[in-house]
Formats: structure tokens, sequence, C-alpha cells
């Protein structure tokens, strides 16, 4: 056993708090087992350790275990082993990075009543900050926006409705989907090589993202989970286990099992990585997912769809069904697509 070359430790009032991301495992400790794990940075038994540290047989074996159960140590030949030996070879965006990364990655997420609940009790106690900023009398009025100006009244359409007033999407409502947000136009090249041009700003033209699809109600698709490929604007069939129910694949919100169809966004994080070291560039693929999915959303809204973004995503869930298998692979964002019930649902809780 060694310990974990992935834990953050950060002082608390009479005790240490420590994390390591890679399992999400938060723990206190003391500074007695901060030393232990120190000195325990090189693959060494406990007897190893007992006779080299002062640390009796009796003492490791009574804190070893919830070392272990923390993952505090890590094995030899564990799959923490091998995730931490994938981490160390592929995440170039330091220790910072990586804890925001990986900390929200499987997140809880509540249902819309408790959120709801949630809500009301805070307004009871705390006033909700003002959700618009407003000029003081003397601003300079613009020219209206809306008046004949048909891409901002397309805009302006947009709307975002959890319901589903029909079971399927057509295979051309899809396709304008897709290529509205990843569609290769062009291409361009600087010092190293061809560089692809699409339909939304890429840092350093990077394009870090892959699109997936779960088709459930796809007319001209059979039932399954697909790739988009952005360079020949086509659909390629996965081959998966089974075809899970959309809810699964986002935090168990109930509501897009009714959806004919669900986009995946997926960073391969390093494909930026391997033009920026700065860190910051994590946040720039962040951005991207919402320059992507804008685009995805308003070529919904031209076909009377809509498109439903959540970033409440199942990681696991989905890198497993996906077959994404590299540390830097990385779901970021969903959206379903379908025919929006019309009427009084314009009001509800589900609109926004």
């Amino acid at each position: 056993m060694r310990s974990s070359k992935t834990l953050v430790f950060y002082p608390g009032t009479n005790k240490v708090t420590a994390c390591n991301f890679l399992t999400r495992s938060v723990f206190e400790c003391s500074p007695e087992v901060i030393g232990l794990l120190a000195s325990w940075d090189e693959w060494a038994s406990t007897a190893e350790i007992a006779r080299a540290h002062g640390w009796s047989k009796a003492e490791l074996n009574a804190v070893v275990p919830q070392l272990l159960d923390f993952s505090a140590l890590v094995s030899a030949g564990s799959p923490l082993a091998e995730q931490e030996t994938q981490f160390s070879g592929q995440w170039n965006w330091g220790l910072p990075t990586a804890l925001m990364h990986f900390c929200v990655q499987d997140s809880e997420f509540m249902t819309i009543e408790q959120a709801e609940a949630r809500q009301i009790e805070r307004a009871g106690h705390v006033a909700q900050p003002d959700l618009l900023l407003k000029n003081a009398a003397g601003a300079i009025a613009l020219p209206s926006a809306l008046d004949d100006n048909e891409l901002l009244a397309l805009m302006a359409q947009r709307r975002t409705n959890r319901t589903a007033a029909a079971p399927t999407i057509t295979a051309k409502q899809l396709s304008d989907c897709l290529f509205a947000g990843m569609g290769i136009t062009g291409e361009t090249s600087n010092c190293v090589g061809a560089l692809p041009l699409g339909m939304t700003p890429s840092g350093g033209a990077r394009n870090p993202y892959e699109a997936y699809v779960v088709a459930l109600g796809v007319e001209g698709l059979e039932p399954g989970v697909y790739h988009y490929s952005a360079a020949d604007h086509d659909l390629g069939r996965i081959s998966a286990n089974h075809l899970p129910k959309i809810s699964e694949l986002v935090g168990g919100q109930e509501w897009a099992d009714a959806m004919p169809c669900l986009i995946l966004l997926c960073a391969s994080l390093e494909r930026t990585m391997w033009k920026y070291e700065d860190a910051n560039a994590y946040r720039v693929v962040l951005i991207e997912a919402g320059h992507i999915g804008q685009n995805m959303m308003l070529a919904a809204t031209r076909h009377g769809l809509s498109a439903c973004p959540t970033a409440a995503l199942s990681h696991t869930a989905i890198k497993r069904l996906l077959g994404l298998d590299r540390l830097t692979d990385a779901p970021i964002y969903a959206l379903t697509l379908s025919t929006p019930e019309p009427g009084p649902h314009s009001a509800g809780r589900s609109i926004n």
C-alpha cells in the first residue's frame, strides 16, 4: 500500500479535513494520521511502515482499514491505483482544477419538488437578489431590437419546456440541431497543421466536443445510441449493453423519460490540454458547451421543438454507456429534444 497521490488537505478548528478528489471521499483526520500518510508515500507493507516510523502493528491495524475505506491509502494493483496512474499520465491542469472537475462528477440532485420547497423556505428569511439590473433615469434608449429582425424574433421564441406533445421527432429535425451545434463548415491551418472550423467558436480551434445521441423516438432511426460525426455529418451506431431510460443519464430527472431524444455533449479534454497548459483552458472548454448548446436550441426553435438543456448528469453511467474510458473524457452538457405541449404549460414550473 501507499498513500493516495490525489489527496488534498485543508485545516479547520481542531481538525483537518481531507478530500480524495478522484473518489470524492471527504473525511476528518488528526495530525498524526497526516504524518502517517506523508511517510507512507511509497509502496510498503504495514510491517515495513511500523518498523520504519515507530507505529505499532496494533495502531496500524486499527487505522489502516479506515484509511482504505476513505481511499487515503491505495492498494497496489487496485482499480484506484490504476485510476491514479491514468490521472498522472493524462491530467495536465493541476490539482485545483482537478479538485473542481472530479468532485462534481455523479453529484446527487434534488427533485423539482425538493428544489421548490428549498426555495420557498429560503425566501422566507433571505431576500432574493435582483435578477435584472436597471440603469438610472436618463439612460440612452436603443433602437427596438425585435422590429423587422427575423433572427432575433426567432431567438425570442426560445423556451425550455419539459413536456412532450408527441412521442417522436424527425430525422431532419435532429440533423439540423446537430449540425447547428457541431457542424464543420470549413478548414484553416496554423503552424502545426489543419484545423476544422465549426458553427461555434472553439478555443484554439481545438474542437474538444463530441456529440452522442440517445434516440428513443426519432423517425427513421432504430432506437439506440449513436455517435454524431461532425466531419461527415452522419450517425454511427454504438454497441451498448442496454438502452437506458433518459432519466438514468440525467440525474434521475423523470420528466426526461417522455422525451424522444437526448443529445450528450462530451469533451475530450486532452485535445485542448495538448495546446494549452494553463488551467484557464478548462474554463474555456466549459464555455464552449454553452456555445454549442445555444445553437442547438435555436435550431430546435426553428423547427417548433423545445431543446431542454441540463447539467445534471450521471457521469459514470454516461461514460459506461458510450465506452469512454479515458479519464480526460468528460460528459459536460445534455439537451433533450421534443415537440412541446402548447397552452397553459407555457407559464408552468417546467418552463424557463
